[in-house]
């Protein structure tokens, strides 16, 4: 069993995306010949990997980052993690995952998922099939209603507000999903971080969690 507290493990700031950057984010949705439907990912039995549009499971939109724009974001986050997010989870970064800038309108949904293991049925075992140890989680805007952030199995559910961002493991323990948007259009990024070492061999007060 997981030692610690899950809830310790999501870590929330507010006013932590600067007014100016997040103007220049949403100046992309100007450009309506980068925006593209966001996909999911489908893993078959030999553990290969596809893109698909899904809209029953994930109704949301894709907006294209320019390189230079993405290059400064991969900074800022990987600075943020070495001053927000290494100290608590006591890991030092590896590699990024370019953000996702992403909008759900009204209706924009994602059902519940989790950003890095899936299950294989045929071994009966989870297995780690993206290389992401710690998801970041940023949001550009308050105006819309819906669209909360709920991590189902541990009763908690998060009204997202402009500037904040959330935190927490990639693993199976922290299966989220995003609530329809009733109104408005809510925006965010995201990216993922994989660590030196898996978070639970590293977080003190953490054992490797049962199946």
């Amino acid at each position: 069993m997981m030692q610690h507290n899950p809830y310790d493990l999501i870590i929330i700031k507010e006013n932590v995306v600067p007014d100016k950057h997040i103007e220049e984010l949403m100046l992309l949705t100007n450009n309506k010949e980068e925006i593209s439907q966001a996909t999911v990912m489908r893993t078959d039995s030999g553990g290969n990997r596809t893109a698909a549009e899904d809209l029953e499971n994930r109704n949301t939109l894709w907006y294209e980052i320019p390189e230079e724009q993405g290059d400064k974001l991969q900074i800022a986050i990987s600075q943020m993690y070495a001053r927000l997010v290494q100290p608590k989870y006591n890991c030092k970064f590896r590699r990024y995952d370019p953000c996702q800038f992403l909008g759900y309108p009204v209706g924009g949904h994602y059902v519940e998922h989790n950003d890095a293991e899936t299950f294989d049925y045929d071994k009966g075992e989870w297995k780690k099939i993206v290389d992401r140890d710690v998801s970041f989680l940023f949001y550009l805007n308050s105006e819309f209603g819906g669209g909360e952030l709920e991590f189902p199995e541990l009763g908690l559910t998060i009204k997202p507000k402009k500037g904040m961002m959330i935190v927490f493991p990639s693993y199976k323990e922290f299966v989220h999903k995003v609530h329809p948007v009733t109104w408005g259009h809510r925006y965010s990024l995201v990216s993922w971080i994989a660590t030196e070492k898996n978070l639970y061999d590293t977080i003190p007060g953490t054992g490797i969690p049962e199946s």
